[in-house]
């Protein structure tokens, strides 16, 4: 079972110098059906054998033969694919109106809630980037105004807001250009030829872009793979579809060459020892090297010391889900369970060696054999914990217990908002890096990339109290600059530093909002709402580029009743879920002035009143008729 789920799945991966990047298929080729496992079974090799052996492949086309990219391609003058480049159109649900108005919220009373949208949008716009590379022109955005490439660690946490202000291309061709560069091994082959770091297949680079074209891979981390995974199922959900990942990509589909980016990780970053995987001597999320010079993370090196974060365990796990349900849309039901055998391995090798019960968090990081501990590292309290919340790796029992002991290391720590990297930090000295001293850069900063998904996971995980009191943190400590979204703020003075118009933290805020507080989901194949305003009232207008489709509600607190009001242009029934104010229930409702029957669903500390039948599309009114609820 366990060398089994390591094999690889059908793709190829390598490194780069920066992140990761995938390769886009430029001719539409439907997948075959998948076909028996070509690897070993189980009881071939030990438990502690190499995972070499790949993911079960589907069956090749009878039509057609794998060859490699630089003979079956057109070229483009530059030895670059152009082909590949033919955009998509999107899944249209809806056809938006002449007077269709972006999206924007409101909450009544919180001036600066609502003006962190003009700091998002303009953030956006600033960091906007064209770029010429193997697929042709393409588009995407860069981490921060001081960053020159596109980023595969950061476009993945940017697409879920980025799909509400922008078209779906935006979402599509950044992930066609990664997954071009993607490192295949094939003799002759001048995509690979560009690769700055050496490469072994499947692998992608970390970063496109920046005027170059060159694969470069950020040797110490471990998420670049995961983080193109992630950016082609948001775009697939947004509205590229199904067919979007059957297209060929540099000669393959799509959705091979993304089973074959996490084959990469498998091969070349799992441990079989402790079954988890493995990234260099950093912090749990970081790119600086422990007590190693005056620069970040390797690009021509591989690393000597080797970590287990509880970062990298989250992030592999989230995309492994999402890339089973994109093979699961391709008919590849046999290749699905494979990814979702392999989740299933690292969240339960994550709870017996990560998850400490005494303490209710995670362990930041696990010294691989032969490092040995310098401090005490367990009592450190990582940001990434709430990502183990955000990502669906942590079991609904640590929910409460990780939140608790992020607010208390917040509140020792006296850091401002949520998004504290850890605490305590590191000792001076550790890293030799000179960002790297205690309550600086990624040892013991504030990040609001990292806030806004502890923040969304608090909502998820049914703390909504918790999730806005932090959100009001936030939205206050932006308003003392208007407009400007830092990289990090350093603790104790609180002046931000890094890089102005960060994006990650545009869209990670982003994202707690429209997908937290306001509970929104809005796609071509579907819509929900879950209101967690409580006890305030307030609204959203959100309009989805990639579908069309447009989304309105307005949530009416009255003490002693809750409205919500919506309308949507989305021509099929949603679901609709209200978050009541602490210690009421509901004693009556009504639908467009018709009893209905609710039922209450608790999801962590938060209590819903659920709409038991499908929500119409259109225009509508639930109003609940709320009563103190009996101790």
């Amino acid at each position: 079972m366990l060398l089994s789920t390591l094999m690889p799945s059908s793709a190829t991966v390598i490194r780069a110098d920066d992140e990761e990047v995938v390769v886009t298929p430029e001719a539409i080729t439907p997948v075959p059906p998948p076909a028996t496992a070509t690897a070993a079974p189980a009881t071939a090799a030990p438990a502690t054998a190499a995972p070499a052996a790949a993911t079960p492949q589907p069956r090749p086309n009878a039509t057609t033969t794998p060859r490699p990219r630089q003979a079956a391609e057109a070229d483009n003058g530059n030895g670059n694919d152009n082909r590949a480049a033919e955009p998509q159109p999107p899944l249209a649900a809806c056809i938006p109106g002449p007077n269709t108005q972006p999206t924007t919220w409101r909450l009544e009373g919180n001036d600066a809630l609502k003006n962190m949208r003009a700091s998002i949008e303009t953030t956006f716009r600033t960091v906007e980037a064209r770029e010429m590379g193997l697929t042709g022109q393409f588009i995407g955005f860069r981490p921060g105004a001081l960053y020159a490439h596109i980023y595969a660690r950061d476009s993945a946490t940017i697409a879920p807001t980025a799909q509400y202000f922008y078209e779906l291309p935006w979402l599509t061709r950044p992930v066609e250009e990664f997954l071009a560069l993607q490192y295949d091994g094939v003799p002759g082959d001048a995509e690979d030829a560009r690769w700055r770091t050496p490469g072994q297949p499947g692998a992608v680079s970390g970063t496109v872009g920046g005027n170059e074209i060159s694969g470069a891979k950020m040797l110490v981390v471990s998420d670049e793979e995961a983080s193109v995974v992630s950016m082609a199922y948001v775009a697939v959900k947004a509205g590229a579809g199904p067919a979007w990942l059957t297209q060929q990509q540099a000669g393959k589909p799509r959705i091979q060459r993304l089973n074959e980016a996490m084959d990469w990780l498998f091969a070349h970053r799992f441990d079989q020892a402790f079954r988890l995987i493995k990234r260099g001597n950093t912090t749990d999320w970081g790119d600086v090297a422990v007590g190693v010079g005056h620069s970040s993370g390797e690009y021509v090196k591989e690393p000597s010391e080797w970590t287990a974060s509880i970062y990298d365990q989250a992030w592999a796990y989230r995309a492994l889900l999402q890339l089973a349900e994109m093979n699961v849309m391709v008919g590849q039901e046999e290749i699905a369970e494979h990814q979702r055998s392999r989740a299933r391995l690292l969240r339960q090798a994550s709870i017996e060696r990560l998850w400490q019960a005494d303490r209710g968090y995670f362990r930041t990081r696990l010294l691989l054999p032969p490092l040995a501990p310098e401090i005490d590292e367990d009592r450190i309290v990582s940001v990434a914990n709430g990502i183990a919340v955000f990502a669906g790796l942590a079991e609904p029992s640590e929910h409460k217990p990780i939140f608790n002991a992020l607010e208390r290391a917040r509140l020792e720590a006296r850091a401002p908002k949520p998004g504290l990297t850890l605490w305590p930090a590191y000792p001076l000295g550790f890293f030799d890096y000179p960002q790297m001293t205690p309550g600086r850069y990624q040892n013991g900063a504030v990040w609001d990339w990292w806030g806004g998904m502890q923040v969304s996971g608090e909502f998820w995980a049914g703390y909504s109290s918790l999730g806005r009191k932090h959100l009001e943190l936030v939205a206050q400590d932006w308003a003392r600059e208007p407009g400007e979204i830092y990289e990090w703020q350093e603790m104790g003075t609180g002046k931000n530093l890094g890089s102005a118009a960060y994006t990650g933290a545009a869209a990670s805020m982003g994202q707690a909002i429209i997908s937290g507080l306001y509970g929104v989901e809005l796609g071509s194949d579907g819509w929900e709402i879950k209101a967690r305003l409580g006890a305030q009232s307030g609204g959203i207008h959100v309009f989805h580029p990639p579908s069309g489709c447009t989304l309105d509600y307005w949530h009416t607190y009255a003490g002693d009743r809750i409205a919500v009001e919506w309308e949507t242009t989305h021509p099929n029934p949603g679901e609709l879920r209200v978050t009541l104010p602490d210690n009421v229930k509901v004693d009556a409702a009504l639908l467009d002035q018709k009893s209905v029957k609710v039922r209450t669903e608790v999801v962590g500390d938060d209590v819903y009143a659920v709409l038991p039948t499908k929500a119409p599309p259109g225009k509508h009114r639930l109003e609940l008729r709320l009563v103190e609820a009996a101790e």
